[in-house]
C-alpha cells in the first residue's frame, strides 16, 4: 500500500484532512481485520471507529520513519483483543449470575458449502491460532510482519500457523468423516 508519510506529521498538527485521509486509507484495512474476529456490521463499525479514535489520541507516538500500517494493524489487532476480553468478561458474568444465554451468543449463519465449513472451523480456532493464520493467508503478511506485529518470536509465529493448520485439517477431517 502506497503510504504519503506527510499525512501523519500534518495528522500530528490537528491537520483535519489528513486525519480524514488517513481514515480514508485505511479504513478498508481497519474492517476487514475486524471482521476477522468480529461478524455483526454493528461491532465491525464500533470497534473500527474505536481504533480510529485510539490511533489519533496517540498519533504523536509514531515517527515518520515508522510502519504506520503496521502501527495500525497492530492497533486494530490489539483493540479487537480487548474487546474478546470483554465479551469473555461477560459472557462468564452471565453464565454465573443472568440466564443462560447459549442459543444467542453465535451469530455467524449456517453455510452448507465447504467454503462456509472452512470459514466456520477457522472461526472457531483459539483467537492465538486463528489471528496469524489470517494475516498470513488473508492479509498476505509475512511472518517477520506477523511477529512484529502481534509482539512475538518469528518461531512463535511459525508455530502458531502450523498448529492453526494442523488443527483446521483435523477439524475438516472430522466434517469430512461425519458425512460419510
Amino acid at each position: 500500500m502506497d503510504f504519503d508519510r506527510e499525512l501523519v506529521v500534518r495528522a500530528k498538527t490537528g491537520d483535519r484532512s489528513a486525519c480524514e485521509t488517513i481514515v480514508e486509507q485505511f479504513s478498508p484495512m481497519v474492517f476487514r481485520l475486524i471482521s476477522r474476529f468480529f461478524r455483526t456490521r454493528e461491532d465491525v463499525e464500533d470497534l473500527a471507529q474505536d481504533v480510529f479514535l485510539k490511533v489519533f489520541a496517540r498519533i504523536d507516538q509514531v515517527r515518520p520513519d515508522e510502519n504506520f500500517p503496521g502501527w495500525l494493524a497492530r492497533v486494530t489487532v490489539n483493540t479487537c483483543y480487548d474487546e474478546l476480553r470483554k465479551t469473555r468478561r461477560r459472557k462468564v458474568a452471565l453464565e454465573t449470575y443472568g440466564p443462560e444465554m447459549a442459543g444467542q451468543l453465535s451469530v455467524a449463519p449456517q453455510e452448507p458449502d465447504s467454503l462456509g465449513k472452512a470459514r466456520l472451523a477457522v472461526q472457531q480456532l483459539d483467537p492465538k491460532l486463528r489471528i496469524p493464520l489470517l494475516l498470513k493467508e488473508v492479509e498476505e503478511m509475512s511472518v517477520e510482519e506477523i511477529a512484529r506485529m502481534m509482539g512475538l518470536t518469528q518461531t512463535n509465529v511459525k508455530v502458531r500457523l502450523f498448529r492453526a493448520r494442523k488443527k483446521l485439517a483435523s477439524m475438516l477431517g472430522d466434517a469430512e468423516e461425519h458425512r460419510k
